[in-house]
């Protein structure tokens, strides 16, 4: 059983091949590593094992199923406009190559130019914050806002509320049932009689 022991605190939640290995470095086919950590994920002790593991591990964390679910929520409902503006200016240039006309009048041209800007960091609500993966500034003083994935975020809350699952139920079409059809049944329907 100490194997089982060694490869649930080694799996932690995720490669089952990988733990295998871990807990038994005598393993060196990677089939028989995959099947037989599939297995031990199967077994309900070592399952349990697992679970109290990484729920003893979120208590010395002081890691919650309700603040990480908070967290995901402000990833998935963050907004960008929380953390960047940006509006179209009219802006006057002078006109490089005709600085000065015939009549010594200096030309303007106007242009509409994207003007963008951050929330500064002491006015931004800090759930936008907390959204936010990246804000960087290139040699030309082009400035990058990227949130986090909110696709992400939100499968991982739907994996939680049980929104997606695995299974799925065939409804009767066709004359396909759910129950399977007795032998009476069958001959009377797929039977033709001589």
């Amino acid at each position: 059983m100490a194997g089982h022991e060694a490869f649930a605190y080694a799996s932690n939640g995720g490669n089952a091949a990988d733990a295998y290995r871990k807990a038994y470095p005598r393993c060196k086919s990677a089939p028989a590593a995959e099947t037989n950590g599939s297995l031990l994920l199967r077994n309900t002790e070592v399952a349990a094992r697992i679970s109290e593991i990484l729920r003893r591990g979120a208590e010395r964390a002081e890691v919650t199923v309700e603040q990480v679910l908070r967290e995901l929520a402000k990833i998935g409902f963050s907004d960008i406009r929380k953390a960047v503006a940006w509006r179209n200016e009219m802006v006057a240039r002078e006109d490089e190559e005709v600085r000065k006309g015939e009549d010594g009048v200096v030309h303007v041209t106007r242009v509409l130019l994207p003007r963008v800007s951050i929330v500064p960091s002491e006015e931004m609500d800090p759930d936008i914050a907390v959204a936010i993966a990246q804000i960087s500034q290139g040699p030309n003083g082009e400035v990058r806002v990227r949130l986090h994935d909110k696709h992400a975020a939100f499968v991982s809350i739907g994996k939680h509320l049980g929104m997606f699952t695995d299974h799925f139920k065939v409804d009767a079409v066709y004359g396909i049932s759910e129950e399977p059809m007795s032998a009476e049944e069958w001959k009377k329907r797929f039977v033709k009689e001589g």
